[in-house]
């Protein structure tokens, strides 16, 4: 057994969200297909946030110019794939809803390190925060963005923000150390320590958190998610984490719930 009770092919395989589904181009070639449709139909403006060629977001003000509510979105793809233009799809509903929205882009493994991403994502967030303040700020991070997102939430120096939702997220690394994706990201015993959100949760602010997940995840995908609740509201000083399992949905195909009010009501 290489983690828990998985042999190296189990393990591979419950880390693996393709594995639950005939197809993962279908999703990817939509997220970027129906991104390119948003950026046309709707107002979205390129800021960069850092000197690196990679740290730039895509910024949509919201349809009501009065309103001081932002969503910013940390995208998946393990760290090694998709960008900022895969998350734009959301904007237009999210719009409807009352906010102003940003999709943070960031570099990738193994061109940089994973350490370097974290710093990004919170640099991005820290940026956003000088166009709205971090009480009408949501942060929303899927899959690896959701591990990017709680790493910055559990930065000391990190705002206390309106909400957070959590969307079938690893926040314990250590399994990724026995995976082929280790090949990129690049992790070893210090840095998964380090770089796990789960062993950081009591430096983080009383933001509200939901953590949600598909009800067709894999079952380590759904442990992970529940342990990592569980830990937050076992924090001293902490609001209890929310958590919600959405029927019908994969990895992939619960982005399509997030502009849902009652997904947005866990944060409330």
């Amino acid at each position: 057994m290489v983690y828990r009770a998985f042999d190296a092919e189990s393990l591979e395989r419950e880390y693996t969200p393709a594995s639950r589904i005939p197809d993962i181009q279908i999703y990817l070639d939509s997220y970027r297909q129906r991104g390119e449709a948003a950026r046309k139909a709707t107002l979205h403006q390129k800021l960069i946030y850092g000197n690196h060629p990679d740290e730039w977001l895509w910024y949509a003000p919201a349809i009501d110019r009065e309103s001081k509510k932002l969503i910013v979105f940390i995208h998946g793809g393990f760290w090694r794939r998709l960008s900022a233009d895969d998350g734009t799809f959301l904007t237009p509903k999210w719009q409807q809803l009352g906010y102003s929205v940003a999709s943070i882009n960031y570099s990738l493994c193994p061109d940089e390190t994973l350490d370097v991403l974290v710093d990004q994502t919170s640099r991005a967030i820290d940026f956003l925060t000088a166009l709205h303040q971090p009480q009408n700020i949501v942060l929303v991070g899927h899959s690896a963005g959701a591990q990017l997102a709680a790493m910055a939430m559990c930065d000391p120096s990190a705002a206390l923000f309106m909400g957070a939702i959590l969307v079938s997220g690893i926040f314990d690394l250590e399994p990724i150390m026995y995976m082929s994706v280790n090949e990129a990201v690049r992790l070893d015993a210090e840095k998964t320590q380090r770089l796990s959100p789960i062993h950081h949760v009591s430096s983080a602010k009383n933001t509200p958190i939901s953590v949600i997940w598909g009800e067709n995840e894999t079952d380590e995908f759904k442990r992970q998610s529940i342990e990592f609740a569980k830990v937050w509201s076992q924090s001293p000083n902490k609001r209890a984490a929310r958590t919600l399992e959405i029927k019908n949905r994969n990895h992939f195909d619960i982005l399509d719930e997030l502009s849902e009010p009652s997904v947005l009501r866990q944060i409330e």
